[in-house]
């Protein structure tokens, strides 16, 4: 062999040991891969960690700017709007305390919640000026030859309630089409005690509004009465009346349901607070992992364990029980 090839062989050589020298072995593949899996697995949990805590964020700043929204109407009306356009009756029964039977005059109501006339205070002036001014008319007795005005008969009104206004939802709770829409929730008394309808349909895709009013631990139902809160059938509360005190009375909370804002009343807290959306038993509920935010009347937003004793609840829903506890 020529000097010449003898070089050529020694340089082939050395690149081949190079390269050998260079490559990865499957070996080492295999625990790059399992090297990454472990980081995406640690770092999994803090970036779920962080979405949820934005979410709860969002959650709360809406809750906050409703708050205010009812300060606003409050500062404006000298009153806080009524939790409830429903059966005349005050206590919430449908039935006249003075008469053995329902009278028919009773159920001839707009079935229209709080929301409605807080648009104007938190921007959505134009929404509200949509809704036949009628159906929100804060009337806490009938009177005397006044029209029905149905529920939600007027097209223009029923249009404008399918709107969808961002600050109503919050981003842990149920998203998409749903099969039923909850119109709003009824609460009244039985021969067995309080009971708390839900009313929906799916003929109409509502807006939706994942929080409502707290209206105590029973409404205003002769067995609420002890424990009545701030949003209820045909009351309207001033801030005086909060004898419990602002910051300790329990005024808007959250549900993760599909709820129309429109008829989105005060929720009594009977039924306890929960983690998942409901639409057979009415109750606070949240996707926030263990508590349910709720704002005060003094406008602080505040989590509510998902396993306070009833009792603690209650007395937080009501607004002159004497029993003022604090979170």
């Amino acid at each position: 062999m020529s000097g010449r090839e003898t070089r050529r062989s020694d340089r082939l050589s050395s690149v081949d040991s190079a390269g050998s020298a260079r490559g990865i072995t499957i070996v080492e593949l295999l625990v790059v891969i399992a090297i990454i899996a472990i980081l995406v697995a640690m770092l999994l949990p803090a970036v779920q960690s962080a979405r949820a805590a934005a979410r709860r964020a969002t959650c709360a700043s809406h809750l906050r700017q409703l708050a205010l929204a009812a300060a606003g109407f409050e500062a404006s009306e000298r009153r806080l709007p009524i939790g409830f356009l429903g059966p005349w009756d005050r206590n919430g029964n449908g039935f006249d305390d003075q008469a053995e039977a329902p009278q028919t005059w009773q159920w001839d109501f707009s079935n229209v919640g709080l929301l409605p006339v807080l648009l104007p205070f938190f921007e959505h002036g134009t929404l509200h000026a949509r809704l036949d001014p009628a159906l929100l008319r804060q009337r806490t007795a009938k009177s005397a030859g006044e029209p029905s005005y149905g529920y939600w008969t007027v097209p223009e009104t029923l249009g404008a309630a399918c709107d969808p206004i961002a600050v109503l939802r919050c981003p842990a709770a149920i998203s998409g089409e749903q099969d039923f829409v909850i119109d709003t929730t009824f609460t009244y008394e039985s021969s067995s005690g309080p009971v708390v309808e839900i009313r929906g349909r799916r003929e109409e895709d509502l807006g939706r509004s994942n929080y409502v009013g707290v209206s105590g631990a029973y409404g205003n139902t002769p067995t609420g009465r002890k424990w009545t809160g701030v949003f209820v059938n045909r009351q309207a509360r001033r801030i005086g009346q909060i004898a419990d005190g602002t910051s300790n009375t329990l005024m808007l909370g959250e549900n993760a349901a599909a709820i129309g804002w429109i008829g989105a009343a005060g929720w009594p807290v009977m039924n306890g607070l929960g983690t998942d959306p409901t639409f057979d038993v009415p109750r606070f509920n949240s996707g926030h992992g263990g508590v349910v935010l709720f704002t005060s009347v003094d406008g602080a937003v505040r989590p509510v364990r998902t396993d306070i004793e009833q009792a603690v609840l209650d007395a937080l829903a009501g607004i002159a029980d004497g029993d003022a506890v604090s979170l």
